[in-house]
Parts: C-alpha cells; sequence; structure tokens
C-alpha cells in the first residue's frame, strides 16, 4: 500500500499585526484552530462488484450402495479425511463369490473343451463350425466370470475422491439397499463460489478476473480466488447472468452451503486520488482547498470521476503532489494564511 501524508494546519483568527497583540495572550476565540490536509497521489484504483454468493464443494456425492445385501464392515468415522479408492465399507458377499467361483471353473472346462476342438479341426475330425461353437461358449464362459468379478466389486465401498467424510448413517449388520444413505463426502480443498451479476456488466466479465469473498463467520479474513466459468445465458426474468468462481481452501475454513460476500474486482487502474472529504460540492462544481507556496490556502475547481467508498478520483484540476485540506473546510476562505505545525503519515491505499 502507499504511504499519503497528512498535515496538521493552524489558520489563524485574526490577521491585524501590533504591539497589543505581543502585549497579551490570546482569548479561546482567537487561538489557532486545527486544519488537516492530504497530499494528491497517483494510487491503484480498484472498481469492485458486490454481489452474494454460496459456497459450493470442488467434489460432492452422497455415498449409497449399488447392490442390496448386509453390512459386514464399518471402516470409517464422522468426520474423517480419505483419499481416494480407501475402503470405506464392506457388504456381505459370499453368495457373489460362491457365484464366482463357479463361473471360473465352467471357464476351465470350456477352455479345455475349446482346445481340443481346435487340435482336432486342425486334423479335420471336426468341423469349423463346431470349433466356432465352442468359441462361443468359451467367450460367453469369460463374460460371465468379468461380470460376476464386477459385481463382486460394489460390495466393498470405496471413496470415489479425496475429502472429507458426513456423518455415519448406517450401523454394522444393518441391510442396505440403493436408497440407503451411508454418508457424504465433499472435497472443500477448493471451493466454488456461484452468484449473480447484473447483465449490463457482461461486456467486462472474463474467465480468470480476481474476486475477493468475505464470510461473517471469518470478519478478519479475506479469500482470493479468479472466475472460473461464465454461464452461457442470461436469466430472462432477473436479467442477471451466474458467474463460478474458484477458491483455494487449503485451510478447510469455508464449508458448502455458507453465505459469501464477493468482491468481483472489475478493473484496475491508476488514478489521481484524493480523499471524498475534501471536495466542496456546489451547485454543478466542485472544488478542495489547495494550499499554495506561500502558505495559504486557495480554491481551486476540479473535475472528479469514479468513486469508492473514502476516496474519489480526480480528472482534472489538481496534479500529483498537490497538498489539500481535508477537515475544516467550513471556515475557509481563499487566501487565508496556514501553517504547518505536524506531518503525520497513514495508510492510503485505493480499493
Amino acid at each position: 500500500c502507499q504511504k499519503v501524508a497528512f498535515i496538521v494546519l493552524t489558520i489563524p483568527k485574526t490577521l491585524g499585526i501590533g504591539a497589543q497583540s505581543h502585549a497579551s495572550a490570546p482569548s479561546p476565540s482567537t487561538r489557532p484552530v486545527p486544519r488537516v490536509s492530504a497530499v494528491a497521489s497517483i494510487e491503484p484504483f480498484v472498481e469492485k462488484l458486490e454481489a452474494l454468493g454460496t459456497a459450493k464443494a470442488n467434489e460432492s456425492v452422497v455415498i449409497t450402495p449399488t447392490v442390496e445385501d448386509r453390512v459386514v464392515g464399518v471402516f470409517f468415522d464422522d468426520g474423517d479425511r480419505v483419499r481416494r479408492g480407501q475402503k470405506l465399507v464392506k457388504l456381505e458377499d459370499r453368495e457373489a463369490q460362491y457365484m464366482l467361483a463357479e463361473a471360473r471353473s465352467t471357464l476351465v472346462e470350456q477352455r479345455k473343451q475349446y482346445d481340443r476342438m481346435r487340435r482336432l479341426a486342425k486334423t479335420n475330425a471336426t468341423s469349423l463350425s463346431q470349433l466356432d461353437e465352442e468359441k462361443s461358449l468359451l467367450e460367453i464362459a469369460e463374460a460371465r466370470v468379468a461380470s460376476i468379478d464386477a459385481r463382486l466389486q460394489d460390495y466393498t465401498i470405496r471413496a470415489p475422491f479425496s475429502g472429507i467424510l458426513g456423518t455415519r448413517q448406517i450401523s454394522m449388520g444393518a441391510v442396505v439397499d440403493t436408497d440407503s444413505v451411508i454418508t457424504t463426502l465433499d472435497d472443500t480443498s477448493i471451493i466454488k463460489l456461484d452468484f449473480t451479476v447484473p447483465e449490463i456488466y457482461l461486456s467486462v466479465l472474463s474467465t480468470g478476473m480476481d474476486v475477493t469473498a468475505r464470510s461473517p463467520a471469518y470478519p478478519d479474513l479475506k479469500f482470493n480466488g479468479v472466475v472460473a466459468a461464465i454461464n452461457s445465458r442470461v436469466d430472462p426474468e432477473t436479467r442477471t447472468l451466474m458467474i463460478r468462481a474458484q477458491i483455494p481452501n487449503p485451510e478447510y475454513l469455508l464449508k458448502p452451503g455458507m453465505l459469501l460476500i464477493v468482491d468481483l474486482i472489475k478493473k484496475r487502474s491508476q488514478a489521481l486520488i484524493i480523499p471524498e472529504e475534501a471536495v466542496i460540492q456546489e451547485k454543478d462544481k466542485k472544488f478542495v482547498f489547495l494550499i499554495t507556496p506561500e502558505k495559504t490556502v486557495a480554491k481551486r475547481e476540479i473535475a472528479t470521476g469514479r468513486r469508492i467508498p473514502g476516496k474519489v478520483e480526480v480528472i482534472s484540476g489538481l496534479n500529483q503532489g498537490d497538498p489539500i485540506v481535508i477537515q475544516g473546510l467550513t471556515r475557509l476562505r481563499p487566501g487565508s494564511p496556514v501553517n504547518v505545525v505536524e506531518i503525520r503519515e497513514t495508510d492510503f491505499t485505493a480499493g
């Protein structure tokens, strides 16, 4: 961030000079009144668009069985962090194991039968049609083994991706089916943030734009991300466009479903910035009190541009480094002398 000097000024109430003024101390009504000024400076100017968004997990799934049977093993606890492929639940699979053993035995016999027919076909002891028939039976036996083996995998339920599990919804010995919920799994290492913006901003939207999100749960934290996708359609009822941002979540502070305040950074540029409180509005014109090299104040007309809370862009009328008064403007008059008695510095970051 940039530094801007804040200058405390004093303006005498009386301009007369004489022996009487030195003869007695000034009364409270004639004591100098402090004034504060700032220096117009070129600083980054960030235009933002504020919206409300809902946090979503990068990947999210409700884990359910694909077969019906009894639970014989549970290998996770509530809220566990799991890796892709990690075993979560085991269902009773003895019947499927028996079917697989039977199918493999049939496959072995059918392979032997096909090999015999192939040897006979080489000596013309059997017809090619019989060989083709045995080959078809062999392929059917191989397919049956593969089918039962694939079905057997369904009796072991594994994590489809790495993430955090929800609460466990089943117990040992329970009979589950395809409608039973075992648990939930969320990958929250990256948060997808969906929000809408008015269609009038369509021309300035693009993927890769910076976004900043804030949550009432963490008032002192900001979460930075980028625009990942822009919906291809505008809602004809609300005339808004859905935007999806991605926000890294390495500490897993953000949770799916949270309401976030989104600042979409529309544009970054350099601008001549002054505090908004320095501007005097008179009808359709704007003025500031400029401190001259002679330590007096001059009323200077300016043209302003973009605004952000507490700050305004100056298009014309001031130059970089010009000192201007920002407090006590109502009692100032052009030509009033001022004295710098203190200079303070503070952070003054545009945007």
